[in-house]
């Protein structure tokens, strides 16, 4: 009796366990929308590396060569990224100019090193239109997506674009190519307006596959990445503090 017993109870264990997974995999995290939307934005996600892998991305480091067409010869631009935080260091430079910027939720201090030789401090509105431009980055909005499946409802838009939105407000939208990488990339600004880039280079680091060159739609610059080294612990734990400093 005491051998049916216990038969009996590791059967139900088993039983149990194996349903809790069950459920658990049902209740996996993921947008909402029409089932066709939903599983191409999944789709889309995996293409790239995965939600686990954008999740885990906390900081980013990016080393990129920009050419303008009115500027005759091109110029460097560093840029570290918090993806949790409104963390931001920018820094550009070539043999004419050379500027760095340093901008978070306490304020933000542009640095002039080159002949202009002088400081200037943001103003609310200025430090508000970089937070949003901040949040509406392409690397924190798939960081966003990933992490928070369910804040955000998806659709195929009248454009054939899959678009995301956030308490009904549009967040952003990709076209994507044959290999259902988001190649094609809109995102509104400040005022409302939806511009888009488009990415003509891939890379891959620690698993992310991502843009590695492209241009805005009217071809005002174009850029070529050649440092992308992406961090799972935030931008003040990753990097030295000096790439905050301005002086």
């Amino acid at each position: 009796m005491k051998i049916l017993l216990r038969y009996y109870l590791i059967v139900l264990f088993l039983v149990f366990s194996f349903s809790s997974c069950n459920n658990s995999k049902t209740r996996e995290k993921t947008f909402s929308g029409n089932e066709e939307s939903i599983k191409l934005a999944e789709d889309m996600l995996n293409a790239i590396g995965g939600k686990d892998a954008w999740c885990n991305l906390q900081s980013l480091y990016i080393r990129a060569q920009h050419n303008e067409p009115p500027m005759t010869i091109p110029y460097q631009s560093e840029i570290w990224r918090d993806m949790e935080n409104f963390d931001l260091v920018i820094e550009q430079q070539n043999d004419s100019f050379h500027v760095k910027a340093v901008i978070n939720k306490s304020g933000g201090i542009v640095r002039y090193y080159d002949k202009r030789d002088t400081i200037r401090t943001l103003t609310k509105d200025q430090l508000k239109d970089w937070e949003f431009g901040h949040e509406h980055n392409i690397y924190v909005l798939l960081h966003n997506l990933s992490c928070s499946p369910q804040n955000f409802s998806v659709k195929i838009d009248t454009n054939k674009r899959l678009a995301f939105y956030k308490d009904s407000t549009f967040y952003t939208s990709f076209e994507l190519d044959d290999q259902l990488r988001p190649f094609k990339f809109y995102a509104p600004n400040p005022s409302g307006e939806v511009s888009g880039s488009i990415f003509t280079r891939w890379g891959t680091d620690q698993g992310l596959i991502h843009s590695a060159g492209g241009h805005p739609m009217d071809s005002s610059f174009f850029y070529n990445t050649d440092i992308w080294k992406p961090s799972d612990k935030s931008l003040r734990a990753s990097f030295d503090e000096s790439i905050f400093s301005v002086q």
